[in-house]
């Protein structure tokens, strides 16, 4: 039955997009930066001959609202294609590259904490070497 489920999911589902993030030029001392929606974080970035780039690539897939997660694992057994799997904060993470935007894990979520992401919920951060998170522009330019 669920090989059935996976070759349907699979023939309805459309591949993720990509879509582009740019942000003013960083002046500022970080270990990396870091994409992030909601408070999940989507995408790490380093810095490339001691500079950050002023732009990044995302996958849009679905992610987890790490504060509204009550970790019930619900969307782990779900998962089609086993694109979700427990942090160790012991809340759900979704691995973009994985997934296949086909919304299952999104509809079961008892709390609604899983969500597809969208351009305008993205904000840049720096993070120091303690992994200190500091918030460096919201409000990113879609590419």
């Amino acid at each position: 039955m669920k090989s059935t489920i996976v070759t349907l999911v699979f023939s309805l589902v459309a591949v993720a997009g990509v879509f582009g993030l740019s942000w003013d030029p960083i002046d500022v001392d970080f270990a990396s930066l870091e994409i992030q929606a909601k408070g999940a974080s989507i995408k790490t970035i380093e810095a490339e001959e001691g500079l950050f780039p002023d732009s990044t690539e995302v996958i849009e897939s679905y992610y987890v609202i790490p504060d509204g997660c009550i970790s019930c694992q619900i969307c782990v057994g779900q998962c089609p294609v086993g694109a979700i799997t427990m942090s160790d904060d012991n809340f759900a993470v979704i691995d973009p590259e994985l997934c296949i935007n086909c919304g299952i894990c999104a509809s079961g979520c008892p709390t609604s904490t899983i969500e597809l992401l969208k351009a305008e919920d993205c904000a840049l951060y720096g993070v120091d070497a303690d992994g200190n998170a500091e918030l460096i522009q919201e409000d990113l330019e879609e590419d």
